[in-house]
């Protein structure tokens, strides 16, 4: 029987994807290892394919009206995955979904009455929803005998106590929703299940981890589960981000509607597309634009953005209680040292210290000797933890 799962991970930069097996033997982490993984991103402006297939790295441009279009790159993906890789056709496609809301917290089939309440949720993460839900329809186009299932970011922080789910609003508008939900839960989990295998038993202590890419957020694990998170009810919340504003005093938002008359349409194209390292520098969302530049505005897009990270990783640890162990994660976190180094540069009143050439360098393990705590540096992979998610739903019904 076919066990083949195709991954499809649709993010606010890029498109990702990753092709399973999903009866093959897992490493100790429980996620199983890709056969095929790749992306689509849209450097300089121009689309591009970049995958690792029987381990060589390929890169290749892509048609060139794709990039955004989660739709359209989903069903050229599909027909290049069969047409360039032989790649046997998937009994099953897993699809990243940013928001499950109150009842979609765990990995399910996507029926029409659940792809409908998904869609309900679209006003809370414009940016993903949309874009998701396009590439599951294009999904259903191109491969109609596969079972679709959803995986939601949310769904990891679904344990979260009341103190950390609840706003001080009125308790009617809570009861109909109006929650912190978070997000980056795939990211999150998938470093929760690796850090038993390079932290021992320290990693069910308090371990913050930093999931710093075009969106960014940090979660605070305990027991390996989710115990606070900077996200909210939307991915607005917390941290400063590439486009995004991140924490910010709604009566701005107010002014904004009743004294400056926006729309609320232009509120959320400020809010979502034009704010942010973007919106302070005026030149750019990537953090690699900004350090390479030489402008006052970029440093200064990029100070706020390490500073909100300080800030809201001593709310964090405050909220466990301690730190233990801190983890980076994300494009910025895995790949950008000058970043890493300026956060925990900050840190030190926690007993962090960091350790020059094993940070430039990209070890796993970055702190230096005299640091009071771990501080790692661990890739995540969202792809893995989704066919692990939807190999546990699907494989035993079909044993």
């Amino acid at each position: 029987m076919n066990s083949t799962i195709l991954c499809i991970n649709a993010g606010s930069s890029s498109l990702k994807f990753a092709l399973f097996d999903a009866a093959a033997a897992c490493p100790p982490s429980g996620l199983p290892v890709a056969l095929l993984r790749g992306d689509i991103e849209a450097p300089q402006g121009k689309p591009t394919l970049s995958y690792v297939h029987a381990g060589q790295p390929t890169r290749s441009l892509a048609p060139g009206a794709l990039r955004g279009d989660i739709g359209a790159e989903t069903a050229w993906l599909i027909a290049w995955l069969e047409r360039t890789c032989d790649a046997p056709r998937p009994f099953a496609v897993a699809h990243r979904i940013v928001h499950g809301g109150l009842h979609h917290t765990r990995a399910t089939r996507i029926t029409p009455g659940v792809f409908s309440d998904l869609l309900g949720l679209a006003s809370l993460a414009p940016l993903h929803q949309g874009p998701g839900l396009a590439g599951v329809q294009a999904a259903q186009a191109a491969l109609p005998d596969a079972v679709q299932l959803a995986c939601f970011d949310t769904a990891f922080h679904a344990g979260h106590t009341d103190a950390e789910r609840r706003y001080a609003i009125p308790r009617d508008w809570h009861d109909r929703g109006y929650q912190r939900y978070g997000f980056h839960g795939l990211s999150f989990e998938a470093i929760s299940r690796r850090l038993p295998a390079v932290l021992g038993e320290r990693a069910q202590a308090a371990v913050l981890v930093a999931h710093l890419g075009s969106g960014a957020s940090l979660c605070g694990l305990r027991g390996l589960q989710s115990v606070t998170t900077t996200m909210g009810f939307t991915a607005l919340d917390g941290l400063v981000m590439g486009t995004r504003c991140g924490a910010l005093d709604p009566g701005l938002v107010l002014q904004w509607l009743q004294h400056d008359q926006l729309s609320p349409g232009e509120v959320q194209s400020l809010l979502y597309q034009h704010s942010g390292l973007l919106g302070v520098s005026g030149i750019s969302a990537d953090t690699r634009d900004l350090l390479a530049s030489e402008d006052p505005r970029a440093k200064q897009a990029v100070d706020l953005f390490v500073a909100s990270i300080v800030r809201q990783i001593g709310a964090v640890a405050a909220a466990l209680g301690g730190l233990d162990a801190m983890v980076f994660t994300g494009g910025i976190g895995t790949h950008q040292a000058g970043i890493r180094a300026a956060v925990v540069q900050r840190l030190g009143w926690l007993g962090l210290d960091i350790d020059a050439a094993a940070n430039s360098s990209g070890h796993l393990h970055i702190a230096s000797r005299s640091s009071r705590i771990p501080i790692l540096t661990l890739p995540t992979d969202e792809e893995a933890v989704m066919a692990a998610q939807a190999a546990a739903l699907l494989v035993p019904a079909s044993a």
